[in-house]
């Protein structure tokens, strides 16, 4: 390992000069064997330099394939280094962190942490939006760093553990191999991706755009073929060197054992999006036979040395067996980040005479003051003003609408009322995520992506009568006694809270199963892709995900 930055850079140095001059080599290479081809096929007569029947071509056509050589090598590494943080995240699915979102925040704690460690260098923390468990660095020619984990990961292991996996991905960045393994990722790995997303579209694709998408399709396979040669660049031993790094850091080589174990155990992310960008990981998305090998070939085209090696070096590190490893990891019990798994954030409700119709009988009449300590007034009861004959809800009368809105900060998104009470919802966190909440019919307003992340992670602990209503929904599914589609009658009812706050018109949500697995009926918005989940919907989905084994085959999840 590099014993002083002057040597650090002169390696990155050096191995990003290799990098460029073997694109220039392969480009030239290619063109030169074209040119054979056309020499000796389509344009015999044009050389004069037969060898043995076989016609090599003049100087001029070389210096010609040189110059084409140059010119694609130079536009290749261009295209390529040209904003490669931003590249490779959206290669990955990678996004910044939720400012609001507690397990986020942790994360951002960590790394800042590390940062400190090695030596306030800056970091950025992005999140894969993936239930995968695998994590990864990049960085760029200006110094730009970033270390990324999926949801899977930070959900499922410990603080420690956590570090430890960070540790690993400051010590690419540390010893210098960063920059070289993401140049290498954007050169070769991320157009191995593009190159399996446009096979499919390719498939769905008629008319006059094919023969384009052919094209390209053609391009990116080129360059495709360059990835299992560019990978010789990737040094296997990196890994050991970063996990080195990370002890270091932390000097807990057994977190960083476990956490391997871990990883490796679990879905790495074969199949998600990203997966053929598998140097930048800190384990190979990819199950790879040549990974767990050892030998020129594995040496030569594997960019992971065994995941068993590892962690024998770092349970030997930590003076442990394998046998002690796995008890360890038998009797492991993760603490959650978060004291509470739900809470509210803007802890509110503050304060002239109605009568209130609660309970099948009208009560009354109440000053303001009076009714907002009154059990069972909520904004859908009817009232009636002290001399008055007209009856209606308390969310059509102003004063009263008011009298629930009162005294409540929403922050950012003020303004956005319960599509069924009609008062402003409140900010909770739930299971780390923050979403908005009706205080009154305990409905929740969610965006798509942090259902996910709710799924995730599981620290909420299901009461009874959630539990006996997810095992009656799934068995009348199980029976085929749920009907097949939402009555088109009552399919859209509910106004989206987002869209009419932003643009104050109606604009009602689609009613629908979450998906026919899970059917629990929620309320989905077309245009901006918010939720609704009426009382205990959220919590039956969640609970229908973690024990999605008591409910399903293993093949319809």
């Amino acid at each position: 390992m590099p014993f002083s930055f002057i040597d650090i850079e002169q390696k990155k140095t050096r191995i990003i000069g290799y990098l460029f001059v073997f694109v220039f080599v392969f480009y030239f290479i290619t063109a030169y064997l074209i040119l054979l081809v056309l020499e000796n096929t389509a344009f015999p007569a044009l050389s004069d330099n037969p060898f043995y029947g076989f016609r090599i071509p003049p100087l001029e056509h070389t210096l010609g394939a040189l110059a084409i050589a140059m010119i694609a090598g130079f536009l290749h590494w261009s295209m390529s280094t040209s904003h490669l943080i931003e590249r490779i995240c959206l290669g990955v699915g990678a996004a910044p962190i939720d400012p609001k979102d507690a397990y986020h925040q942790y994360l951002r704690n960590i790394v800042d942490e590390v940062s400190v460690a090695i030596g306030g260098r800056p970091l950025e923390a992005v999140v894969i939006p993936s239930v995968s468990m695998n994590a990864f660095a990049i960085e760029d020619f200006g110094g730009r760093a970033v270390i990324g984990v999926t949801e899977g990961l930070l959900a499922r292991l410990s603080r420690a553990q956590i570090e430890a996996v960070v540790g690993h991905e400051a010590g690419h960045i540390i010893s210098g191999d960063c920059l070289s393994t993401t140049v290498t990722c954007a050169l070769a790995e991320i157009y191995d991706e593009s190159f399996s997303k446009l096979g499919g579209v390719l498939k769905r694709t008629r008319g006059r755009g094919v023969a384009v998408l052919v094209l390209i399709y053609i391009i990116i396979g080129f360059m495709r073929f360059m990835s299992s040669f560019i990978r010789y660049f990737i040094s296997r031993q990196r890994e050991y060197r970063a996990d080195a790094v990370g002890v270091r850091l932390t000097r807990d080589p057994l977190s960083l054992a476990e956490a391997l174990e871990l990883i490796s155990r679990g879905w790495r992310g074969q199949g998600a999006m990203g997966e053929r960008m598998q140097s930048i990981f800190i384990v190979n998305p990819t199950l790879s036979e040549l990974d767990e090998t050892e030998g020129f070939f594995s040496d030569m085209f594997s960019t992971h040395p065994p995941v068993k090696h590892r962690i024998a070096i770092l349970a030997d590190m930590a003076h442990l067996d394998a046998k002690t490893l796995e008890e360890n990891l038998k009797n492991f019990k993760r603490v959650a980040p978060i004291a509470k798994p739900e809470f509210k954030v803007d802890e509110a409700v503050s304060a002239t005479e109605w009568s209130v119709f609660i309970k099948q009988e009208w009560l009354g009449p109440f000053s303001p003051s009076e009714l907002i300590k009154l059990e069972g007034f909520k904004p859908d009861v009817w009232v009636r003003g002290k001399g008055a004959d007209v009856t209606r809800h308390a969310y059509e009368v102003g004063p009263l609408l008011d009298l629930f809105r009162s005294g409540q900060d929403h922050g950012p998104q003020a303004g956005l009322n319960c599509p069924n009470c009609h008062t402003l919802l409140s900010e909770y966190s739930y299971e780390g995520v923050s979403l908005l909440k009706c205080t009154y019919c305990e409905g929740v307003f969610v965006e798509q992506d942090k259902i996910n992340r709710i799924f995730v992670r599981r620290d909420m602990d299901f009461g009874e009568d959630v539990q006996r209503l997810a095992r009656a929904l799934m068995e009348s599914r199980a029976k085929n006694a749920l009907p097949g589609k939402i009555d088109p009658k009552n399919a859209w009812v509910l106004d989206c809270p987002r869209c009419h706050s932003q643009f104050k018109d109606s604009f009602k949500m689609r009613r629908q199963f979450f998906v026919y697995s899970y059917p629990v009926e929620i309320d989905r918005c077309t245009r901006c892709d918010g939720i609704w989940l009426d009382k205990n919907e959220l919590e039956l989905l969640q609970y229908i995900f973690e024990h999605k084994e008591q409910f399903f085959d293993g093949k319809s999840f």
